[in-house]
């Protein structure tokens, strides 16, 4: 079942979309991308099969160009149209729940909610993601880090890799130990009371999950896709559900440290880069950890958590 519903309305972000559509097929596979011009078969319902496709999604990317908001039929603007597909496809994929991500294109800027029908008000409430001409590789390669973990099939991938990682460590480590079994003396030293790297890196390796609450009062379920590679902390750590590359990661005994980022967009306002800092530490098989995140259009207080692995 496709796993990414790309929403867009033709007269204003068709090629954008087919540009995208194209980069996220080769990542995650054709059958997992859906567009409604290519993926319709001729004589199916349009309704019917938007609404059979919305239901298999795992996150829908609403694309957003510069006359989103004004594109009309005869004189009426097509979002205040009760049966516009656009609109129809919006309020459905926010009703279920399902992870809902506005992409700017051309240089569109986010609608405020006032500008928006009720039914999808809730839309410009979304952290955007914004694909500029002029880095589009470099945006576009961020946008599909982000999607990953929230498609289930890229999940499990995910899991078999660190299920795989975590038996060849255990048969290397019995292959290490069982020759010095016969030299192990009687009377052994206490062991150390804080954990060896290698410890350290298997416990912390894997999918972790948070309920994190803000300092403005949204509760979101964040996950963080953490592996070690040389001593460095690499993956995601979700931000408003949304997951972000994790750079500068670190591990220092049982202290840890990583830095994501994210693009703010308010009302009318051009989008400005956040950066969440993120440090804490591995106690009793748990992540504690304090995020500050500065750089944005609004001040945020630091948020303390706690992760706990997850074997989703």
């Amino acid at each position: 079942m496709p796993g990414i519903f790309i929403n867009y309305r033709r007269d204003d972000q068709a090629g954008f979309a087919g540009r995208l559509a194209d980069v996220l097929e080769n990542a995650f596979g054709v059958e997992n991308v859906f567009r409604d011009v290519e993926d319709i078969h001729p004589g199916e319902d349009f309704v019917v099969a938007i609404q059979k496709q919305l239901s298999s999604v795992s996150v829908m990317l609403v694309m957003i160009g510069p006359a989103w908001l004004t594109v009309n039929n005869n004189g009426v603007r097509r979002l205040n149209e009760t049966d516009d597909f656009v609109r129809r496809e919006i309020q459905a994929a926010l009703e279920s729940g399902k992870p809902v991500l506005p992409v700017l294109v051309g240089g569109a800027l986010m609608p405020e909610k006032a500008d928006l029908p009720n039914e999808i008000s809730a839309l410009a409430l979304r952290q955007a993601f914004v694909l500029s001409d002029a880095s589009w590789d470099s945006d576009v390669a961020r946008l599909v880090e982000f999607i990953r973990p929230l498609l289930p099939a890229q999940r499990r991938s995910q899991l078999r890799r660190v299920v795989a990682w975590g038996l060849a460590t255990v048969i290397v480590l019995s292959m290490l130990l069982i020759p010095n079994l016969k030299e192990t003396p009687r009377n052994p030293s206490p062991l150390p009371t804080s954990p060896s790297p290698e410890q350290t890196d298997s416990r912390l390796t894997g999918h972790w999950t948070a309920r994190v609450r803000y300092g403005w009062g949204a509760e979101h379920d964040e996950i963080f896709e953490l592996r070690l590679e040389n001593g460095e902390m690499h993956g995601t750590a979700s931000f408003l559900s949304l997951a972000r590359i994790i750079e500068q990661g670190q591990l220092r005994g049982n202290q840890l440290s990583f830095v994501t980022h994210s693009q703010e967009v308010m009302n009318a306002s051009a989008p400005r880069e956040q950066t969440h800092r993120y440090r804490g530490q591995l106690k009793s098989g748990e992540l504690h950890l304090v995020l500050e995140t500065t750089g944005g259009l609004s001040t945020h207080s630091p948020v303390e958590f706690t992760a706990r692995r997850t074997l989703e």
